[in-house]
């Protein structure tokens, strides 16, 4: 996936509330050990989180499945899943899901196209 794909993660982390990005690594402690890549979240309030992985795409990967997967979406109120892909989803009226969409460089949530905007959904709830 590459350097857009970590990009995009960043953006949706901030978009979680996170105040700082970072990615890191761990340095093997034998010659042939694996290299740990380490993403974290950190938020205004002193609250962190993170997800690891053996390449910096999938320690991405792992710290958006930590912060979204399970949540709820602030547009439609469905629970919300995260997928790294275009693929159609299971559950679809029932989870918004969060996926990567490569050619606008974003994690696009399964609701942008059904929700009004806030001054529309506000007309809805006064009247019934």
């Amino acid at each position: 996936m590459g350097d857009q794909h970590i990009t995009a993660a960043a953006d949706m982390v901030r978009r979680t509330g996170a105040t700082d990005f970072e990615l890191r690594y761990s340095e093997p402690e034998t010659p042939d050990g694996p290299v740990v890549w380490m993403c974290i979240a950190s938020y205004s309030d002193g609250r962190w989180d993170a997800g690891a992985g053996r390449t910096p795409d999938a320690a991405a990967e792992r710290l958006l499945d930590q912060l979204l997967d399970g949540g709820n979406c602030t547009h439609c109120r469905r629970p919300t899943g995260v997928a790294h892909d275009l693929d159609a989803m299971p559950l679809s009226e029932h989870v918004c899901w969060y996926q990567y969409d490569p050619e606008l460089n974003t994690y696009r949530r399964a609701c942008e196209g059904e929700t009004g905007t806030r001054a529309q959904r506000r007309r809805r709830s006064r009247r019934g």
